[in-house]
């Protein structure tokens, strides 16, 4: 039996830490307190890939919405790993993901890159892949992957899968009017810095975000340790639904932000 870690992507702490979080990136509380939220020195999540076999609701990558087989190139990763040790980062933990990251056409090298960068760099760290263990060929990879490496999942069964609703705008919102977007929320400092093929970002999310609304904002080398990447979120907090509190929900919700995005590149398409 693979050793999977289980998790939720809705528990009741997780609710109140939201409610939380949207009292205090609220302009009139930042002035008195100060932004709460800073990007990550520590984590980093790696989108290896946009394709996925489940196609959830409510994707925050968009792999149901707008569907790609965009991968990220071994370039890509051999340099991430040159420079974070040419700039000294010991990350503590190191996350593969997607879209569902078994589907990259070279998912047992990338594995073998960060292992070596383990190796040669950074015993400590910890190397998790995330996946939705879904589906006879994940678990052929599963089964193959290297000792060394955590896998954690939500094991889903289906695409109707309880989560806040991730294309609702919070700049198309009232209860929104006065956050301050630059706050960002605890992704960043949960989750970590995010590396898309569309570059670094202040988290994850929001290179795919970016891969919707095409703003190019991505970092194309590892930022520096001083760099707060508060550009970046002025510009996706304000898109993205994990920012403040959502009612969890298991059907599509969308706000009009996202609907004119995504109906404008499927025009493209066709």
């Amino acid at each position: 039996m693979i050793p999977i870690r289980r998790y939720r992507n809705i528990t009741f702490k997780r609710l109140v830490l939201d409610a939380l979080q949207f009292m205090r990136v609220q302009r009139p509380v930042v002035r008195i307190f100060g932004r709460p939220f800073r990007r990550s020195r520590k984590y980093v999540e790696i989108d290896v890939t946009y394709k996925c076999n489940l196609k959830c609701l409510n994707c925050n990558r968009s792999c149901t919405q707008l569907p790609s087989s965009q991968e990220m190139s071994l370039e890509m990763i051999a340099a991430f790993v040159e420079q974070s040790v040419k700039s000294g980062m010991r990350w503590e933990r190191i996350r593969i993901l997607g879209g569902e990251p078994t589907l990259h056409r070279e998912i047992f090298t990338i594995v073998e890159m960060l292992l070596a960068y383990r190796r040669s760099f950074n015993p400590s760290v910890r190397i998790v892949l995330c996946t939705n263990a879904h589906g006879p060929r994940v678990w052929e990879v599963l089964s193959q992957l290297p000792d060394g490496i955590e896998i954690k999942s939500a094991l889903k069964t289906s695409r109707n899968t309880l989560f806040r609703p991730f294309n609702v705008a919070p700049a198309d919102t009232r209860h929104h009017r006065f956050s301050d977007f630059k706050c960002g929320c605890r992704i960043l400092s949960e989750c970590g810095l995010g590396l898309t093929p569309s570059g670094y970002y202040a988290c994850a999310v929001a290179g795919g975000i970016d891969r919707v609304f095409g703003f190019g904002v991505g970092r194309e080398t590892l930022p520096s340790k001083t760099d707060t990447m508060e550009d970046q979120l002025a510009v996706f907090c304000r898109l993205c639904g994990h920012f403040g509190w959502a009612w969890p929900v298991k059907r599509e919700i969308m706000s009009a932000t996202w609907q004119a995005a995504y109906e404008k590149l499927k025009s493209r398409s066709t």
